[in-house]
C-alpha cells in the first residue's frame, strides 16, 4: 500500500483510463468538429438566402402582403422561454428541410427500423475492418531472437513492470526498442481491461502483460484423446496474481526453464475464461494461454524483493508460501490481517459493542449484534426519539429486571424460583465435596506433624528403654564415628533425649556419649570421602608385613617393598 503522504511521480503505465485508446479519442474529436462545421455552414447558408414565401406543399406561390409599419412589440417572458431553439428564417424553409430529411429514408419500409438496421450493418462492417487491420498489424515475436545477451548485475527500478531488479537479462535500450509500439499492461491494468462477463481481449493490435514469476508447476498431460504436454506458472505484482498456461511440446521445452523470481513480458497471449466446477455455467475469472510455437515471452530481469510468507499454516503444518515483497512486508496480507485482529482484540478501546465509523444519520447509533446460530454480524441502526413528559415519568417509576423470575419474585413474596430447586443437587454435591476436602487436609496435617517428630510420643516407657539400649549398643561399636556422618539424620539424639526424663543423662557415661554424639552431629563436611585414611592404610601394611615375617621368615627389602605394593591383604 502506498503512503498517501508521499509525492509520487505519475506513472504512464499504471493509469487506467476509460477507453485506453488515444486514436479513438482523436477520431471522435475530429468527427465532432466536422459535424459542428457542417451545422455552421448550413446555418450560414440559411442566413444568406433571401426570404421566399413558399407553400409547405409546393402547390402555389403566395403573394406577400402590402408593406406595413414596423411595430415594436415586446414579447412576454413565457414566449421567450418557450422559443429557445434557433428558428429558421422562414416557416417554409423549416418545412423544406424536414421534407428533405424524410426523402433520405427508404420510401417502401419503416424509416426507424431501416435506419437502425443500416447503422448496425455499417457498424459491423467497421468493426470487421478494424479487426482485420489490427490482425494485419499484429506481430508474434519481440524481434530479439537473433541476439544473445549477457546478464548484468543491477539494482534499479524496472520501468515497465515497476519492480526492483537485481539482475538484467537484456539491456535497457534494447528492451525499449523491443517494446516499441506495444501496449504495456500491468496486472492491475489488465484486470481493468478484461472484464466480465465476456472477458474479451484488449482492443490493441499488439499488447504485452508484464509480471513476476512466483510459482511454476510440473509438466502434465491433457486428458484428451491425443494427450499434449502443458504446464502452468503464476505471475504477480505483489498485489494481483494471474495463471499462464503453456500448451504444446515445443513451447513447453522452450519455456519450462523459466526461473522463479524472473520479470517477464508476454506478447499477445490468448484470454482463457474458466468456470468453477460444479457451480453453474457462469464465468468467474480468466487465465492466459500460449499454444503456438512463436517466441513470445521476453525475460527482462531477476527480482530483488521476492519472498514467501514464513508463517506456518496450522492445518497443513507447513509454511504459508504466498509471494510477498520483503522490502515492505514480513508476511502476506491475510496473516497481516490476522495479526491486526489479534492485536486489536487485546486492546479494550477497540473492543466496543458498536461498529467502527460515524453514524450516517443524525441521532443514530450503529449497533452490532451476532445473528442467532451464525458467525456473521448484522448491523442495525437505532434512532433516538425524544420522549414526552408522560413517557419520562413512566420511565423513572419503572423497574428493570434481568428475567421474568426476578420480576415475579419482586411482586410476589411467596414465589419460589424453580431454578433454585433445579440447582439443589449441585449445591449438595458441592457441600459434600468441601467436607471431604476438609477431612483430607486434616489427615494430611497429622501425617506431616508425625514426620516432624521423633515418633516416640505414642509409646510407653518400656518401649522407649528398649530403643534406647539398642541405640547405645550401636554407638558403642564405634561404627558411626568411622563413617564421619550421621546416617540417621539426627534421630539418635532425639531417641536419647526423649528416653531420659528431663532430657539429661543420669550418669557420666551417658554424658560422655552425649558429647560424642553432639560432636558427631555438629561436625559437617562439605565433601565426605569414604575411602580409608592414611593411618588405617599404614596399619594394614604393617600388619601384613608382620604376618609375612611370622610365617615365611625374613625377606629382602626389595621383596618386601614389592609385596607391599600388591593389593592382596593376608589376615
Amino acid at each position: 500500500m502506498d503512503d498517501p503522504r508521499e509525492f509520487l511521480v505519475a506513472d504512464p503505465y499504471n493509469n487506467v483510463t476509460s477507453d485506453e485508446d488515444d486514436e479513438q479519442t482523436i477520431a471522435k474529436e475530429l468527427e465532432f468538429m466536422e459535424r459542428k462545421k457542417q451545422a455552421l455552414v448550413e446555418r450560414l447558408k440559411r442566413k444568406q438566402e433571401f426570404k421566399r414565401a413558399e407553400d409547405p406543399n409546393f402547390e402555389a406561390i403566395e403573394v406577400p402582403q402590402s408593406p406595413a409599419k414596423n411595430r415594436n412589440i415586446m414579447k412576454s417572458q413565457n414566449t421567450m422561454k418557450r422559443d429557445m431553439r434557433p428558428a429558421a428564417s422562414n416557416i417554409n424553409d423549416l418545412k423544406l428541410s424536414q421534407l428533405q430529411q424524410k426523402q433520405e429514408l427508404p420510401s417502401n419500409t419503416t424509416g426507424y427500423f431501416m435506419q437502425k438496421f443500416q447503422n448496425a450493418k455499417r457498424n459491423e462492417e467497421k468493426q470487421r475492418a478494424k479487426y482485420e487491420n489490427m490482425m494485419n498489424a499484429r506481430v508474434h515475436t519481440f524481434g530479439t531472437d537473433k541476439k544473445e545477451y549477457r546478464a548484468t548485475i543491477a539494482n534499479e527500478l524496472e520501468e515497465f513492470s515497476n519492480i526492483w531488479v537485481k539482475k538484467r537479462y537484456i539491456p535497457e535500450d534494447d528492451l525499449k526498442r523491443a517494446l516499441h509500439e506495444i501496449k504495456i499492461l500491468r496486472l492491475g491494468k489488465l484486470f481493468a481491461k478484461i472484464r466480465p462477463p465476456k472477458f474479451q481481449e484488449p482492443d490493441y493490435a499488439n499488447w504485452a502483460v508484464v509480471g513476476l514469476i512466483s510459482h511454476k508447476s510440473d509438466v502434465k498431460f491433457t486428458s484428451s484423446d491425443k494427450p499434449a504436454k502443458f504446464f502452468m506458472f503464476t505471475i504477480t505484482d505483489f498485489q494481483h496474481t494471474l495463471d499462464v498456461y503453456i500448451f504444446g511440446k515445443k513451447a513447453v521445452e522452450r519455456y519450462y526453464n523459466l526461473r522463479l523470481g524472473d520479470v517477464i513480458a508476454i506478447l499477445n497471449p490468448e484470454v482463457l475464461p474458466w468456470r468453477p466446477s460444479g457451480q453453474g455455467n457462469f464465468i468467474k475469472s480468466f487465465n492466459l494461454r500460449i499454444s503456438h510455437d512463436f517466441k513470445c515471452i521476453l525475460e527482462i530481469g531477476s527480482s530483488r524483493d521476492l519472498g514467501w510468507c514464513p508463517i506456518v499454516n496450522r492445518k497443513k503444518n507447513e509454511n504459508c508460501g504466498s509471494p510477498i515483497n520483503i522490502a515492505l512486508h514480513k508476511c502476506c496480507d491475510y496473516h497481516r490481517e490476522v495479526q491486526f485482529r489479534g492485536t486489536s482484540a487485546k486492546r479494550i478501546e477497540l473492543n466496543g459493542g458498536y461498529a467502527l465509523g460515524a453514524p450516517t444519520k443524525v441521532d443514530a447509533q450503529p449497533t452490532l449484534y451476532r445473528a442467532k446460530g451464525e458467525n456473521n454480524f448484522n448491523l442495525v441502526r437505532s434512532i433516538r426519539k425524544t420522549l414526552s413528559e408522560e413517557e419520562e415519568r413512566m420511565k423513572k417509576n419503572s423497574h428493570n429486571f434481568r428475567n421474568s423470575n426476578s420480576a415475579k419474585a419482586f411482586f410476589d413474596e411467596k414465589f419460589q424460583n424453580p431454578d433454585m430447586l433445579a440447582n439443589l443437587d449441585s449445591k449438595r454435591r458441592k457441600i459434600i465435596d468441601s467436607k471431604k476436602s476438609t477431612a483430607l487436609s486434616r489427615e494430611l496435617g497429622k501425617i506431616m506433624r508425625r514426620k516432624g517428630s521423633s515418633g516416640l510420643e505414642d509409646k510407653c516407657d518400656e518401649e522407649k528403654q528398649k530403643i534406647k539400649q539398642t541405640t547405645e549398643s550401636a554407638l558403642q561399636t564405634g561404627l558411626l564415628q568411622r563413617l564421619g556422618f550421621d546416617p540417621t539424620h539426627g534421630k539418635i539424639s532425639k531417641v536419647l533425649k526423649s528416653s531420659v526424663p528431663g532430657g539429661e543423662p543420669r550418669n557420666k557415661v551417658m554424658g560422655g556419649k552425649k558429647t560424642v554424639i553432639d560432636d558427631l552431629l555438629n561436625y559437617k563436611k562439605e565433601k565426605v570421602i569414604l575411602a580409608p585414611s592414611k593411618n588405617e592404610w599404614f596399619k594394614k601394611r604393617s600388619h601384613r608385613e608382620e604376618v609375612w615375617q611370622k610365617h615365611f621368615g625374613s625377606k629382602d627389602t626389595d621383596e618386601v617393598s614389592d609385596a607391599s605394593t600388591s593389593d592382596l591383604e593376608i589376615v
